[in-house]
């Protein structure tokens, strides 16, 4: 598949509207070697801020409770192992092993490798990632709390756990 220019995963849809893809084995629900080998077809420059979030993923990916540090924390975490990041990339079988250490470790080498050649090119700004970078939308959480929190009230009035005129 690596001379292929990419495929499509075919889903289906839930009563709630998420999408599983259909085919078990290798996607990007699957396991951490599965997430650890796919990569988007279609890459993207980094840009200024693409830099610092592909950091903040890596510390994620590490996680033993670096994913719970405020990102300043995270980043401050990932410039302190910037030697064993390269290393990993460099040479993840015979060097320090570093990502083998992650709670993630495929994901981590992955991440390592995209992040040792952005700052090994010219301008990491420009460098083009294919790697996927999970991030949490924190209003579409926001929304699902408020959500909740509406259906309880409702449910709560029909089950008098709350005063009614």
């Amino acid at each position: 598949m690596k001379d292929e220019e990419g495929f499509y995963y075919p889903h289906n849809l839930d009563f709630r509207g998420r999408a599983y893809p259909m085919h078990p084995h290798l996607n990007h629900l699957g396991s951490d070697l599965c997430r650890g080998l796919l990569e988007f077809a279609e890459g993207k420059p980094l840009g200024k801020g693409g830099l610092r979030w592909l950091k903040i993923h890596l510390a994620n990916l590490y996680a033993g409770g670096i994913e719970k540090l405020s990102y300043d924390g995270r980043l401050a975490f990932i410039e302190n192992h910037i030697n064993d990041i390269i290393d990993s990339a460099d040479n993840p079988v015979n060097g320090n092993r570093w990502w083998l250490t992650a709670e993630d470790p495929f994901q981590c080498l992955t991440a390592c490798i995209n992040l040792s050649e952005a700052l090994k090119s010219s301008s990491p700004n420009s460098f083009i990632s294919h790697l996927p970078i999970h991030q949490v939308n924190s209003s579409l959480h926001a929304f699902k709390q408020c959500k909740k929190e509406t259906v309880l009230f409702s449910c709560s009035f029909h089950i008098n756990q709350i005063m009614s005129k």
